[in-house]
């Protein structure tokens, strides 16, 4: 009976110990990076999305990163691949976000007719955003961290640009909260 009984403790100690070590793995440390480089994110071949729009998401991206950086001082250079900026200073540590879309549905009438039959139904949106980022290690080239978020748009601002927007910031918090650890 007692080996039964510390068979089973052993067994629930590890079962705890795993989940506790898989729950932290998912999250990253920023700490120690000074710039972030956001590249245009790619847009699949059959992809209902323009090709403009990895470019535009790009943009927003580096808006609300700016905006939140503003605010708490995370980054010393916030930048988008590809414009003119200044030199990053030798030795200090880049972390480039790259990205892909996965969904880029746009606001549908039909779809808010539908949706006002249902109870509150008059409040959900019809457009929606996704992206698969990857947060990447430019000196080692590795990846630290991917995340899949996803966005959509309410109201009267169901429209793609706003769940856009909304990713961006999305980002920006998943940032925020990683860098703060």
């Amino acid at each position: 009976m007692k080996i039964r009984w510390c068979v089973g403790a052993i067994l629930v100690a590890t079962l705890i110990f795993v989940t506790v070590k898989t729950g932290r793995s998912a999250e990253v440390a920023l700490k120690d990076y000074d710039v972030v480089v956001v590249e245009n994110l790619k847009v699949p071949t059959g992809s209902p999305a323009p090709e403009s729009s990895g470019l535009q998401m790009a943009e927003k991206a580096v808006y609300q990163i700016g905006r939140y950086n503003e605010k708490s001082k995370l980054f010393g250079m916030v930048l988008k691949e590809g414009t003119k900026a200044p030199e990053i200073p030798a030795g200090k540590k880049v972390l480039i976000i790259k990205g892909e879309v996965k969904e880029y549905t746009r606001e549908s009438v039909g779809r808010r007719i539908g949706r006002s039959f249902i109870p509150g139904g008059e409040f959900t949106g019809t457009a929606a955003f996704a992206a698969r980022y990857q947060f990447v290690d430019k000196e080692s080239g590795k990846v630290i961290y991917e995340t899949d978020l996803r966005t959509g748009a309410t109201g009267g601002n169901d429209t793609v640009e706003y769940a856009m927007d909304r990713n961006g910031e999305a980002l920006a918090k998943l940032i925020v909260k990683f860098k703060g650890k």
